[in-house]
Protein backbone atom coordinates (compact mmCIF):
# COMPACT_ATOMS: atom_id res chain seq x y z
CA UNK A 1 0.00 0.00 0.00
CA UNK A 2 1.19 3.54 -0.98
CA UNK A 3 1.18 6.45 1.98
CA UNK A 4 0.69 9.79 2.14
CA UNK A 5 1.22 12.78 4.16
CA UNK A 6 -0.52 15.38 5.73
CA UNK A 7 0.08 18.90 4.19
CA UNK A 8 -0.64 20.28 7.24
CA UNK A 9 1.52 18.86 10.50
CA UNK A 10 3.94 16.32 8.09
CA UNK A 11 2.40 13.69 9.73
CA UNK A 12 3.35 10.17 7.60
CA UNK A 13 -0.05 8.38 7.00
CA UNK A 14 0.44 4.70 6.16
CA UNK A 15 -2.97 3.77 5.29
CA UNK A 16 -4.21 5.66 2.13
CA UNK A 17 -8.15 4.94 3.11
CA UNK A 18 -7.10 7.66 6.53
CA UNK A 19 -6.06 10.34 4.23
CA UNK A 20 -9.02 13.28 4.54
CA UNK A 21 -9.74 16.02 1.80
CA UNK A 22 -10.62 19.41 3.24
CA UNK A 23 -11.08 22.43 1.13
CA UNK A 24 -8.50 25.54 2.71
CA UNK A 25 -9.36 29.01 0.78
CA UNK A 26 -10.59 27.20 -1.98
CA UNK A 27 -7.94 24.79 -2.07
CA UNK A 28 -7.58 20.95 -2.06
CA UNK A 29 -5.50 19.88 0.83
CA UNK A 30 -4.46 16.10 2.22
CA UNK A 31 -5.20 16.09 5.86
CA UNK A 32 -4.22 13.28 8.41
CA UNK A 33 -7.64 12.70 10.65
CA UNK A 34 -6.60 14.49 13.44
CA UNK A 35 -5.70 17.69 11.48
CA UNK A 36 -9.52 16.42 9.70
CA UNK A 37 -11.31 17.21 12.88
CA UNK A 38 -9.50 19.71 14.39
CA UNK A 39 -9.75 21.96 10.99
CA UNK A 40 -13.86 21.04 10.87
CA UNK A 41 -14.05 21.57 14.34
CA UNK A 42 -12.25 25.03 14.29
CA UNK A 43 -14.30 25.83 10.60
CA UNK A 44 -10.77 26.77 9.19
CA UNK A 45 -11.95 24.13 6.74
CA UNK A 46 -14.52 22.48 4.75
CA UNK A 47 -15.03 18.78 4.40
CA UNK A 48 -14.36 17.63 0.65
CA UNK A 49 -17.20 16.34 -0.69
CA UNK A 50 -16.37 14.31 -3.89
CA UNK A 51 -18.78 14.47 -7.09
CA UNK A 52 -19.55 11.71 -8.96
CA UNK A 53 -19.52 12.74 -12.65
CA UNK A 54 -22.89 12.49 -14.31
CA UNK A 55 -22.89 10.68 -17.24
CA UNK A 56 -25.31 11.19 -20.02
CA UNK A 57 -25.64 9.31 -23.29
CA UNK A 58 -26.24 11.60 -26.15
CA UNK A 59 -28.25 10.44 -29.33
CA UNK A 60 -27.05 11.73 -32.41
CA UNK A 61 -30.08 12.41 -34.54
CA UNK A 62 -28.60 12.97 -37.66
CA UNK A 63 -25.00 12.72 -39.33
CA UNK A 64 -25.82 16.08 -40.68
CA UNK A 65 -23.97 19.06 -39.50
CA UNK A 66 -26.14 21.72 -38.13
CA UNK A 67 -25.59 25.46 -38.94
CA UNK A 68 -26.49 27.82 -35.93
CA UNK A 69 -28.91 30.59 -37.28
CA UNK A 70 -26.32 33.45 -37.13
CA UNK A 71 -24.39 31.53 -39.49
CA UNK A 72 -26.88 31.20 -41.66
CA UNK A 73 -27.84 34.99 -41.96
CA UNK A 74 -24.04 35.74 -42.36
CA UNK A 75 -24.32 33.09 -45.83
CA UNK A 76 -27.26 33.51 -47.05
CA UNK A 77 -29.73 36.65 -47.54
CA UNK A 78 -33.58 36.79 -48.79
CA UNK A 79 -34.18 37.71 -52.35
CA UNK A 80 -35.32 40.90 -53.21
CA UNK A 81 -38.55 40.19 -55.29
CA UNK A 82 -39.34 37.12 -52.22
CA UNK A 83 -43.14 38.54 -51.75
CA UNK A 84 -43.55 38.12 -55.60
CA UNK A 85 -42.10 34.93 -55.90
CA UNK A 86 -43.59 33.50 -52.59
CA UNK A 87 -47.29 34.24 -54.09
CA UNK A 88 -47.33 33.14 -57.15
CA UNK A 89 -45.80 30.15 -55.79
CA UNK A 90 -48.47 29.68 -53.51
CA UNK A 91 -51.26 30.59 -55.92
CA UNK A 92 -49.63 28.03 -58.52
CA UNK A 93 -50.32 25.55 -55.95
CA UNK A 94 -54.04 26.48 -55.51
CA UNK A 95 -53.48 27.22 -52.11
CA UNK A 96 -54.95 30.37 -49.85
CA UNK A 97 -52.83 32.22 -47.46
CA UNK A 98 -54.46 30.41 -44.65
CA UNK A 99 -53.50 26.92 -46.36
CA UNK A 100 -49.62 28.24 -46.65
CA UNK A 101 -49.47 29.53 -43.15
CA UNK A 102 -50.86 26.33 -41.44
CA UNK A 103 -48.50 24.44 -43.24
CA UNK A 104 -45.74 26.26 -42.40
CA UNK A 105 -46.60 26.90 -38.34
CA UNK A 106 -46.85 30.96 -38.49
CA UNK A 107 -49.81 32.89 -38.12
CA UNK A 108 -52.05 33.66 -41.67
CA UNK A 109 -51.25 37.53 -40.86
CA UNK A 110 -47.80 36.75 -41.25
CA UNK A 111 -48.52 35.08 -44.65
CA UNK A 112 -50.13 38.77 -45.14
CA UNK A 113 -47.93 40.86 -44.73
CA UNK A 114 -44.53 38.89 -46.33
CA UNK A 115 -47.08 38.73 -49.28
CA UNK A 116 -47.22 42.37 -49.63
CA UNK A 117 -43.82 43.04 -49.04
CA UNK A 118 -44.10 44.50 -45.68
CA UNK A 119 -42.31 41.46 -43.74
CA UNK A 120 -39.29 39.83 -44.75
CA UNK A 121 -39.07 36.08 -43.50
CA UNK A 122 -36.19 34.93 -41.30
CA UNK A 123 -33.87 32.77 -43.06
CA UNK A 124 -35.24 29.95 -41.24
CA UNK A 125 -38.97 30.82 -42.62
CA UNK A 126 -37.20 31.17 -46.11
CA UNK A 127 -35.63 27.98 -46.19
CA UNK A 128 -39.28 26.11 -45.03
CA UNK A 129 -40.57 28.38 -47.58
CA UNK A 130 -38.59 26.94 -50.12
CA UNK A 131 -39.14 23.31 -49.56
CA UNK A 132 -42.54 23.54 -49.17
CA UNK A 133 -43.19 26.03 -51.87
CA UNK A 134 -40.31 24.24 -54.41
CA UNK A 135 -38.84 27.62 -55.28
CA UNK A 136 -35.63 29.84 -54.36
CA UNK A 137 -35.49 32.64 -51.71
CA UNK A 138 -31.97 32.74 -50.78
CA UNK A 139 -29.08 33.68 -52.27
CA UNK A 140 -25.38 33.39 -50.52
CA UNK A 141 -24.09 36.87 -49.14
CA UNK A 142 -21.76 38.21 -51.65
CA UNK A 143 -19.07 41.03 -50.15
CA UNK A 144 -18.16 43.84 -51.95
CA UNK A 145 -13.97 44.67 -51.90
CA UNK A 146 -12.68 47.58 -52.92
CA UNK A 147 -9.37 47.95 -53.89
CA UNK A 148 -6.98 50.66 -53.71
CA UNK A 149 -7.69 54.01 -55.58
CA UNK A 150 -11.35 52.74 -56.16
CA UNK A 151 -13.86 55.37 -54.22
CA UNK A 152 -17.13 56.36 -55.03
CA UNK A 153 -18.42 60.12 -55.08
CA UNK A 154 -20.17 59.60 -51.48
CA UNK A 155 -17.01 58.22 -49.48
CA UNK A 156 -13.99 59.82 -47.81
CA UNK A 157 -10.59 59.09 -48.47
CA UNK A 158 -8.03 59.41 -45.75
CA UNK A 159 -6.79 61.42 -48.18
CA UNK A 160 -9.22 63.83 -48.13
CA UNK A 161 -9.72 63.92 -44.86
CA UNK A 162 -5.98 65.01 -44.32
CA UNK A 163 -6.73 67.81 -47.50
CA UNK A 164 -10.02 68.86 -45.09
CA UNK A 165 -8.20 69.53 -41.88
CA UNK A 166 -5.26 71.36 -43.83
CA UNK A 167 -7.62 73.60 -45.71
CA UNK A 168 -9.23 74.29 -42.38
CA UNK A 169 -5.68 74.93 -40.28
CA UNK A 170 -4.68 77.58 -42.90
Amino acid sequence: MMSCYCEVCGARIDDPRQCRKVYIDSVVVMVCPSCYQKLVKQGRAKPFIEEKPIVKTVEKKDTKKTISKNMLEAMYEVVEDYYKRIKNAREKLGWSQAVLAQKLRVSENVIKRIEAGKLKPSIELARAMERLLGITLLEPVVEETYSFGESSEDSLTIGDVIKIKRDKEK
